[in-house]
């Protein structure tokens, strides 16, 4: 919808790369930062996915950075 022009979206920086040519990101300013909490089944194992999701967001918080060296997941034009 966004693209025919009926809207706006905030998607996400992490999905930045995903918009098509005809879509120009503008970032919010000042910054704008929300918390995430991952939870899971307490009755039986989370996924192997699931776990690797959780591992690579503890990984990212400590320090580790975002895969592909752009902690931002803005993309250049």
């Amino acid at each position: 919808m966004v693209e025919a022009g009926l809207g706006v979206g905030i998607p996400p920086a992490m999905a930045a790369g995903m918009l098509t040519d005809t879509l120009t990101p503008v970032p919010l300013r000042p910054r704008q930062e929300r918390g995430l909490l991952p939870t899971g089944p307490t009755a039986r194992p989370w996924y192997p996915d699931a776990v690797a999701l959780r591992d690579l967001c503890a990984e990212h918080i400590s320090g580790g950075g975002a895969p592909g060296g752009s902690a931002s997941g803005a993309r250049s034009r």
